[in-house]
């Protein structure tokens, strides 16, 4: 089978020259902005409604908040460290001590056990134009307090007969196993806390694509995004941790839904996405989706048309931030970060 490398428009042109995208060793982003009308206060928290950082060629896919110390977590597919920024917009390299750089996607904080869960994969292999080379995906792990990688765990050799590979999203349980979605071989990796990887689960939905954003539902399954490279086939999908061969398809019947890239279960059991293609019926759009027969169906509660962005993170006061993202630029050095609002 063809090897694929069209994925999320053009985002992956970029990766074939992806190390020389390196963050420097210190670096400051734009100004901090206290205007009034571009802030929402939480308790002692001023939350920006804009954070934008400049003069860095990040390429950031995944964003994640640390709320030790109430900064934003943004990944790199031009494969250079993860950042820090905090609601200043003031920003550093924060992650090291890996053997060599790999593109990353979807982040996860694991507060419980101080880690950071990483989603990364080789971009470079999947843009070489070699039909010998697929990539690999792996679950890099670092301590949350330093930023320096604890494991690294290759995936993608539990399926040597994919056709590719694209660790995309990345979710923890409450035990500390942790479960990626790989976009390409079609499937979700599992890794216990003693670092073992295994298979969970293939996609056997019948709908045609990857999982993509994934999260962890507190009632003890998993709930999976599936989407194609062109956003036109889509489908989310709950997964019993304890039985993922049980699997079965959400019913979403608003038109609305066009399949999340990045996904979140929030704190009352809702889950608020973004989709980020402005070809399908849901275009570039915030939603939140919500049940009522524990994710046999569901239907969007909140529905708000956002910049194209490819996934969200929540604060515990529950402010909705997304990672302005449309890879028209890979190479650009001004990314934002945008608040939200209900």
């Amino acid at each position: 089978m063809k090897k694929i490398i069209k994925m999320k428009s053009t985002l992956m042109q970029v990766v074939a020259m992806s190390l020389i995208s390196v963050v420097a060793t210190s670096c400051m982003g734009g100004s901090p902005n206290t205007e009034e009308s571009n802030v929402v206060k939480a308790n002692t928290l001023t939350f920006p409604k804009h954070i934008t950082i400049e003069n860095i060629a990040l390429n950031p896919e995944g964003i994640e908040y640390d709320k030790n110390d109430h900064t934003f977590l943004l990944s790199s597919l031009n494969a250079a460290p993860i950042v820090k920024i905090d609601l200043h917009g003031t920003y550093k390299p924060f992650t090291s001590g890996e053997p060599y750089p790999m593109s990353t996607a979807g982040l996860q904080v694991d507060y419980k056990r101080n880690r950071l869960l990483v989603a990364a994969f080789n971009g470079t292999e999947l843009m070489d134009n070699d039909p010998t080379t697929k990539g690999t995906a792996h679950l890099r792990i670092y301590d949350l307090s330093t930023g320096v990688m604890k494991q690294d765990i290759d995936l993608s050799s539990l399926v040597p007969d994919a056709d590719a590979y694209f660790a995309n999203d990345v979710a923890v349980d409450g035990d500390g196993n942790v479960y990626i979605s790989d976009w390409y071989a079609s499937l979700v990796y599992k890794v216990d806390t003693e670092g073992a990887a295994t298979l969970f689960w293939r996609n056997n939905s019948g709908i045609p694509g990857g999982p993509n954003g994934l999260d962890v539902h507190p009632d003890g399954y998993l709930l999976v995004s599936i989407i194609n490279d062109s956003y036109k086939r889509h489908g989310l999908i709950k997964i019993p941790l304890n039985n993922p061969a049980a699997s079965t398809t959400v019913q979403i019947d608003d038109t609305r839904f066009a399949g999340f890239d990045g996904m979140v279960v929030t704190s009352n059991g809702d889950v608020v996405g973004v989709t980020n293609n402005q070809k399908t019926p849901g275009g570039n759009m915030l939603l939140e989706l919500s049940t009522k027969d524990a994710w046999k169906s569901a239907d969007i509660i909140t529905a708000k048309e956002i910049t194209t962005s490819t996934t969200i993170a929540v604060t515990p006061e529950h402010n909705y931030y997304v990672i302005n993202q449309d890879f028209s630029d890979n190479f650009k050095k001004v990314w934002n970060i945008e608040l939200i609002e209900p």
